[in-house]
């Protein structure tokens, strides 16, 4: 008996026959919102980001405390000294969080991702139809890039409005102005270091070979650039560091006074030619993934 009515519901399942899909279609765009979820979630995954993410809040946190002192020194003795500049205070922040914490999310969250799903051959299904090589890549680059701006952003806004309630009342506007500077300066950072991380992720199937890479072009020039500028006073070595660029940048939006000769207009172009480079050496890659059509 059991197993005639084995056999029977076996044929009704069969019966059954093709069925049409009955439920929501959405678009193949939707692709991207569901590659760039699940590039966040993977860049959470790394060990490194959890660090900048709980550890990035010293920097601002003791900013904070020295606008709050100095507002109660000057509360107490009217006169007796000058307000802290929001430009240096911000400027000062941004600067330790690009070498501490931007740092960690990119060699985490950027410069493996390409070389991990090379390793483990997850393009044969990323790039089965609909999901394209633009997506895919999109997703990646995004989700680094939102890990990056939100760590100078975030803190950066809530400084800002610190600066503008212990601020002078003449002062206050200019304070408060300096909020499109420090999101400007988070979104060069944000491209930049994603698409520069990123590219450098898809240079070998190696996760640590390019986690290495991606150390060595980010700090390596920069020390070298250091060493000739105080050996032979000379600055333009700079030009090939990322971090002396982005710095360049970080003075020129927060209109701080630098040394060198180096401006804005020769640091933003060579910014732009590093993300470009970037996205076209990832792009490269990934045209020559295998994929399931």
């Amino acid at each position: 008996m059991a197993k005639a009515e084995g056999q029977t519901g076996g044929q009704a399942i069969r019966d059954l026959g093709y069925r049409p899909y009955v439920g929501e279609r959405l678009p193949a765009k939707h692709n991207s919102s569901v590659l760039l979820r699940h590039g966040l979630r993977r860049a959470w995954g790394s060990w490194l980001v959890k660090i900048a993410a709980f550890l990035c809040w010293l920097p601002p946190v003791i900013a904070m405390g020295i606008v709050g002192f100095d507002y109660w020194i000057r509360s107490q003795r009217p006169g007796m000294t000058e307000p802290i500049e929001a430009g240096v205070v911000l400027s000062s922040v941004y600067w330790w969080q690009m070498w501490l914490f931007v740092t960690m999310i990119t060699l985490g969250a950027g410069s493996a991702v390409i070389a991990e799903d090379f390793q483990h051959k997850s393009f044969q299904f990323y790039f089965a139809k609909p999901v394209t090589r633009v997506q895919y890549l999109a997703g990646r680059i995004s989700a680094v890039a939102i890990w990056v701006f939100c760590l100078l952003a975030i803190p950066g806004v809530l400084l800002v409005l610190v600066l503008v309630g212990s601020a002078e009342p003449d002062d206050r506007v200019a304070n408060l102005g300096t909020i499109l500077p420090a999101l400007i300066q988070a979104g060069i950072v944000a491209v930049v270091a994603s698409t520069a991380s990123v590219g450098v992720s898809s240079l070998s199937k190696s996760r640590a070979l390019t986690m290495t890479a991606w150390m060595l072009l980010f700090i390596v020039p920069h020390v070298l650039a250091v060493i000739v500028e105080a050996v032979a006073d000379w600055e333009w070595l700079r030009l090939i560091s990322i971090p002396a660029l982005l710095d360049e940048m970080n003075d020129t939006l927060f209109k701080q006074p630098d040394e060198n000769d180096i401006e804005w207009a020769h640091a933003l172009p060579i910014l732009a030619a590093v993300s470009i480079g970037g996205l076209s050496l990832a792009m490269s890659r990934l045209r020559r993934a295998e994929a399931i059509s």
